[in-house]
């Protein structure tokens, strides 16, 4: 019969396989997620390109969080739209007040008076004036709970003027040195977006 080393040579093979396949995929997002996509698309009239790892949602009105819901190395795309008066450049200051009255409401721990917080200190932002596009990184954590990690935002204003479209990429990953990886692979989500101009 086979031996452990012929049986370890294959495991190694189909790992290396597997490895292949999923780097193919990111590279050519655009068809991996359509459900998930058509979903963003109807509420923020916003195009991206999402991984097809990231199946796990949660929706409310102009809010939206998907997950690859990894045990190790837990991703998520967050969209929410705020109705507000303001517009960009936004202060560090006011992005945080901003991102963490939504993430107040809508991602909470274990026990309702734990939330996700944005790490004021932490946040670095630049404002791209030819897209119209303000981008914050820094650290989230879990009020209340041990948790944290990074994450990356980017800020846009409605292409009606009323109000602001936030997208970001916020990493779960305390056990993995693949840090860098897959916050690269958050970057190049949200460098997919396109917002859609329906002239209204």
């Amino acid at each position: 019969g086979m031996n452990g080393k012929t049986i370890g040579f294959i495991l190694a093979a189909l790992l290396m396989l597997s490895a292949c396949r999923r780097i193919q995929r990111l590279d050519r997002p655009y068809a991996d997620n359509p459900e998930m996509q058509e979903k963003v698309r109807k509420s923020f009239d916003l195009a991206i390109a999402l991984p097809a790892d990231m199946q796990s949602s949660k929706q409310r009105k102009d809010f939206f969080w998907l997950s690859n819901n990894a045990a190790s190395g837990m991703k998520n795309v967050v969209i929410y739209r705020i109705r507000s008066c303001d517009t960009l450049p936004l202060s560090v200051e006011r992005f945080c007040e901003l991102r963490d009255s939504v993430m107040k409401i809508n991602i909470k721990g274990e026990e309702d008076s734990m939330h996700v917080a944005t790490v004021k200190a932490s946040v670095k932002g630049r404002f791209y004036p030819k897209s119209r596009r303000c981008r914050y990184e820094g650290l989230w954590e879990m009020k209340g709970d041990a948790m944290g990690g990074p994450f990356v935002s980017d800020v846009y204003e409605r292409p009606d003027r009323r109000g602001l479209i936030i997208a970001e990429g916020f990493l779960y990953a305390p056990e993995t040195n693949e840090k860098n990886t897959l916050l690269s692979q958050l970057r190049a989500i949200l460098g997919s977006i396109n917002i859609i101009n329906n002239g209204k």
